[in-house]
């Protein structure tokens, strides 16, 4: 019997040659629902997608990962899919998973694995990227990767030690040039007076689920298998249930490949992102140095406590704090909470020309409140952390130590 050779069952799952050529890399497919479900149900008024990071152990994983693999498979039921799940999973599979959902109010939420890469979490946002840009921060070329993902194990050895940091930095330098339009791939490069100080992925990645979700509706349902199917699938469409339809599930496919597919996709990210146009007024303002405060009081410690200690060092440094209201929640360790609002740092920008600090928070109302406490992510200071970091980063740019 031939011995399994692990490395080179990793590396299987790099792409080479002609993958990596610009019309097919990068790429993203996703799976067909019918290998979980022979019939879905379609939410009428789905509303927008949040997603949830949810830790796993070693004594559960595999279970969490699979049931969270099939609560995501239910994406067209969008905030209806926790009754789905409730009917059609067995309690006695995971339950400490089962009461957790059991408690979770009816919401549309990806279930996501927090496992150390989080790769699986970023994967929308990573195959967006272009090779020159996913070779210049040092990032695997992955072969044929598939939406909604199922945590495999050889990604989390494919990938860096410090991939959420490098695909940050990547994807700050991928989305700039399609935020503004005056910039290029180039963007905080040595000789750009724009310097990225912090870039949160996680605003990012309930607008890429928007239009994944988008593109996955455009593929045509499954046939039903056999005539009992054609029966269950009949009686179904006679009832007039009032938030969804039943019908058979999604056919899977090509979601995009190729770099110009992938800019296209990438445009639509941000044109969701950017509905009320946050984005770019914030980037025109810190081009035209015309930022103006403006900033929640909740923050106001903080922001006081940033602005001493950077001062401390004598140095004639201007500091603006600006807040972008309604956006997508995405609860993890890196959020707050504060009543019905969720908090996280979104980015933050030095303009070591003018000596412009920017910092950037982001907020969206919430009603998973208690949902940090559960998943025990509560008390952990996030933004304030966040900002600490930040300070001490411009501190270095501008040589204040």
């Amino acid at each position: 019997m031939e011995q399994f050779d692990e490395q080179e069952f990793i590396q299987s799952h790099l792409a080479t040659g002609e993958e990596l050529a610009p019309e097919r890399f990068p790429q993203l497919s996703t799976l067909s629902s019918a290998f979980f479900y022979n019939f879905v149900p379609v939410a009428r008024e789905p509303e927008l997608p949040e997603v949830v990071f949810v830790p796993t152990s070693e004594d559960t994983r595999l279970e969490t990962i699979g049931a969270m693999a099939s609560w995501n498979f239910l994406w067209e039921a969008a905030q209806y899919r926790k009754e789905t799940f409730e009917n059609i999973r067995r309690a006695d599979e995971n339950p400490e998973l089962a009461r957790w959902i059991n408690a979770l109010p009816n919401t549309n939420a990806y279930l996501i694995p927090d496992t150390p890469s989080k790769y699986d979490a970023y994967a929308p946002l990573f195959h967006l990227l272009p090779k020159k840009i996913v070779d210049r921060f040092g990032l695997p070329s992955v072969k044929r990767p598939l939406w909604p993902g199922h945590a495999a194990w050889w990604n989390e050895k494919l990938m860096p030690s410090d991939f959420e940091h490098r695909l940050s930095k990547a994807f700050a330098a991928h989305i700039w040039s399609h935020v503004d339009s005056g910039s290029s791939l180039q963007a905080f490069s040595a000789t750009e007076p724009l310097k990225l100080l912090s870039h949160s992925l996680d605003f990012w990645l309930p607008y890429v689920l928007i239009v994944l979700e988008d593109l996955m509706r455009d593929f045509e349902r499954c046939e039903p298998e056999n005539d009992r199917q054609k029966m269950l699938l009949a009686k179904a469409r006679k009832e007039d249930f009032e938030e969804v339809t039943i019908d058979r599930p999604r056919r899977g496919g090509t979601l995009w490949i190729g770099e110009e597919e992938a800019c296209d996709v990438t445009d639509l990210v941000v044109e969701a992102a950017d509905r009320q146009g946050q984005l770019r007024q914030l980037i025109d303002a810190v081009r035209s140095n015309r930022v103006a405060d403006d900033f929640s009081p909740i923050w106001s410690y903080a922001r006081e406590d940033f602005e001493r200690k950077l001062y401390s060092k004598r140095s004639k440094v201007r500091v603006s704090f600006v807040e972008l209201t309604d956006t997508l929640p995405v609860y993890s360790a890196r959020s707050e909470y504060t009543d019905s609002l969720l908090w996280q740092d979104f980015t933050s920008l030095l303009d070591a020309k003018e000596r412009h600090i920017v910092v950037a928070l982001r907020s969206g109302s919430t009603k998973l409140a208690d949902i940090a406490s559960t998943l025990g992510y509560a008390n952990h200071s996030p933004v304030s952390k966040a900002l600490d970091r930040i300070r001490r980063k411009a501190s270095a740019f501008l040589s204040l130590n």
